[in-house]
């Protein structure tokens, strides 16, 4: 697989092969899946559908893990499979490398091709946040974007994103990165977009935990 990639951003020619998958068992409906490539392996947590077709793909912020924001990836990953979404939860391989990060996500998104996904969403936290917004331009896969408490560097791309869905949630209390990063990627992407400003809420969403899975699960099952 070679990614296509941009020179601002990261070094042309930069390239990821993917050379195998490695299963692990099923516990409690979270399967551990382990891309092998030619960059190191990728590791991935897939909460399964019963039936192929629909996905999300989620990605942290800078410091990598699988749960993003107040433990929404999982809580995706135990309610949506049952409604027909399959939930793919990425940890990074270099996290905090931006080019290497998106590189991680474009080898998830040709493995959920593979498997069977024809139609994914893209769900990224603070840092991911941008990295969600550049694979959703990248990738013909990727049906919708959601940017949670997102950065504005590395997302400069976002009106590349149309007509694909945009959905950006912060809260107003945010000290780590301001709302008004989410707000000026809201000015510069195209149509369609939603921004939600959630007061007295910070970078982590914890204030309003079940507000933003509501909002991320409905958005889910409407634009996949």
């Amino acid at each position: 697989m070679r990614v296509p990639m941009r020179a601002d951003e990261v070094d042309e020619g930069l390239t990821l092969r993917i050379t195998g998958v490695e299963s692990g068992d099923e516990i409690a409906g979270a399967r551990k899946i382990t891309i092998a490539t030619t960059r190191g392996a990728i590791p991935l947590i897939l909460h399964s559908a019963p039936e192929k077709g629909r996905a999300a793909l989620c990605v942290s912020g800078a410091m990598g893990g699988y749960n993003g924001p107040s433990m929404l990836y999982p809580r995706l990953g135990l309610e949506l499979p049952p409604r027909g979404l399959t939930i793919a939860r990425l940890d990074y391989r270099a996290p905090n490398e931006f080019g290497e990060c998106l590189i991680d996500a474009m080898a998830a998104l040709t493995f959920l091709r593979g498997i069977g996904h024809a139609r994914v969403a893209l769900i990224g936290h603070s840092f991911g946040g941008a990295v969600a917004i550049n694979a959703g331009t990248l990738s013909p896969i990727v049906t919708t974007v959601i940017a949670l408490s997102s950065q504005l560097a590395g997302a400069h791309v976002v009106g590349e994103l149309a007509p694909k869905p945009l959905l950006l949630i912060h809260g107003s209390a945010d000290t780590i990165l301001s709302h008004e990063s989410s707000q000026a990627l809201y000015d510069r992407a195209g149509e369609p977009r939603t921004i939600k400003i959630l007061p007295g809420v910070g970078h982590g969403l914890k204030e309003a935990d079940d507000e933003v899975f509501s909002l991320v699960g409905d958005w889910l099952m409407q634009k996949v």
